[in-house]
């Protein structure tokens, strides 16, 4: 089974209306990515390979600057699982992401892999074992 890992504040299985409550924590990473370096790290997000589909739109908890359909989905590179609205608030706000990510990322010159479909179960496996055990 993979060790795949949740990609900070965005690592976080739940609803939109439970996601709201990080507002202030996620307040605090703001800017942290700088302007010209946030368009690659959103467009390796927005290229994760779907793990766990999820319908309704999240609304970005920070103000007013996006709307993401199926926001609430979990993504993964194979390495780390991130809600697919992460790529927008990296985008709009340069959210600061775990140093791993961005040496893990570098090195993979930000291109994210596709996962197989063996390794989608892997993940979507110990995404499962993480939610039993009371880690996400």
């Amino acid at each position: 089974m993979p060790n795949v890992a949740p990609l900070g504040i965005f690592g976080r299985i739940a609803s939109q209306s439970a996601f709201v409550e990080n507002a202030e924590e996620l307040g605090h990473l703001v800017g942290t990515i700088p302007m010209e370096e946030r368009g690659k790290v959103a467009g390796y997000l927005r290229s994760g390979t779907p793990i766990i589909a999820l319908m309704g739109l999240s609304k970005n908890i920070l103000g007013n600057k996006f709307s993401c359909s199926g926001g609430t989905a979990i993504t993964s590179d194979g390495r780390f699982f991130w809600r697919l609205d992460a790529a927008d608030y990296v985008e709009h706000y340069g959210i600061e992401l775990p140093e791993e990510f961005i040496v893990h990322s570098t090195a993979r010159q930000w291109i994210a892999p596709v996962l197989s479909r063996d390794e989608v179960i892997d993940v979507d496996n110990r995404l499962g074992q993480l939610r039993r055990v009371g880690s996400l």
